[in-house]
């Protein structure tokens, strides 16, 4: 079986079969399991499905047909695409965010205390003054800047520029440290 070309001869009585468009035309050797594709379009699709899954079942003997379903399943797990948000209001790049910082302002930040969580100041002014010293604009309800705030905490957490750079000198493991346990005093009451 190739893949279907889409070229179909219509029926001798003149009824419309419309295979390939409403119901799926592929080849016999290897065909979708249909709950997977249905969870396929569901990933990709941007509106909310509130139909449920219809999954199948299979019988615990049946070890092929369980590996098949795991390695399916596995898969899309792995090409899903990244999650997205679409901001209300225009917020500066990721990659913009990561840029390093002039050697002044460095080196006035080295100098500086950052504010930690004992300042005496309500948790909306802490969120605009930390996303201030990164550089977010702060919208209107505060979450669009937190999200941005918390993807760009989590790029440089991952990023293999400083894994490399704390690995080598060894240095900053306490600052990050004392960063974590400072984040897990706030709280959101």
């Amino acid at each position: 079986g190739d893949i279907d070309a889409m070229l179909k001869m219509p029926r001798p009585d003149g009824i419309s079969q419309s295979l390939g468009f409403t119901v799926l035309d592929e080849p016999c050797a290897a065909q979708s399991d249909p709950t997977v594709l249905d969870l396929q379009l569901r990933s990709i699709s941007k509106t909310a499905m509130s139909k449920a899954v219809s999954v199948r079942q299979v019988s615990s003997s049946d070890k092929k047909a369980i590996d098949n379903w795991i390695h399916s399943i596995s898969d899309l797990h792995r090409d899903k695409p990244a999650a997205s948000m679409n901001y209300t209001t225009k917020m500066p790049d990721i990659e913009k965010l990561m840029q390093e910082w002039p050697p002044e302002f460095e080196e006035a930040l080295s100098k500086a205390q950052l504010p930690s969580a004992d300042l005496n100041v309500s948790l909306k002014e802490f969120v605009s003054i930390v996303c201030a010293l990164v550089d977010i604009p702060i919208a209107k309800s505060r979450i669009e800047s937190l999200h941005l705030l918390f993807t760009l905490y989590s790029e440089f957490k991952n990023s293999q520029h400083f894994k490399s750079t704390l690995n080598d000198d060894g240095e900053g493991e306490d600052e990050i440290t004392g960063l974590r346990q400072q984040a897990e005093v706030l709280s959101f009451d």
